[in-house]
């Protein structure tokens, strides 16, 4: 699938987050126990949710490593902190972008776009990667209608 790459200001936003460490076998698992988590903490906050969910990676995984993880969902304020779940607030940024049609597990080669149209236009990777989840697994059966927005902040 070609991949177009851009460029955009994602604006300074609140969001529900919990981190947590996975691994490429236990991932699928962790991203529904902790969004679960979200979701519960922010419905008894009373905060409604304001955009799509999304996962920041902040290790490279593969087969043999795992790493850290935060999921987030962006809300319209503030919340008191529970358990693991904290209320953050995220800054305005600058992300090259693409959007990645079709199953997770097939999104390493937007990965690769992504990176690569960084290095050719001469700007650095400014923090960990972002996968922004645009379309809810439980709406559609069919993994190749997923959309998934993969952004890397840049400086």
């Amino acid at each position: 699938m070609p991949y177009d790459v851009q460029v955009k200001t994602v604006p300074a936003t609140h969001v529900a987050s919990i981190r947590c460490h996975t691994s490429a076998a236990t991932i699928g698992a962790d991203l529904m126990e902790g969004f679960g988590a979200i979701g519960q903490t922010i419905g008894m906050a009373g905060v409604p949710m304001t955009g799509p969910p999304y996962l920041v990676m902040f290790d490279v995984m593969d087969e043999e490593t795992g790493g850290d993880i935060e999921l987030a969902f962006p809300v319209a304020s503030a919340f008191e902190d529970a358990g693991d779940v904290h209320s953050v607030d995220v800054p305005e940024m600058t992300v090259a972008w693409t959007i990645h049609q079709g199953p997770y597990d097939e999104i390493g080669p937007a990965y690769h776009t992504v990176t690569g149209w960084i290095q050719e236009h001469g700007h650095d990777i400014a923090g960990p990667p972002r996968e922004v989840y645009l379309t809810d697994p439980s709406e559609t059966d069919d993994p190749d209608e997923y959309l998934t927005e993969i952004q890397f902040p840049i400086g």
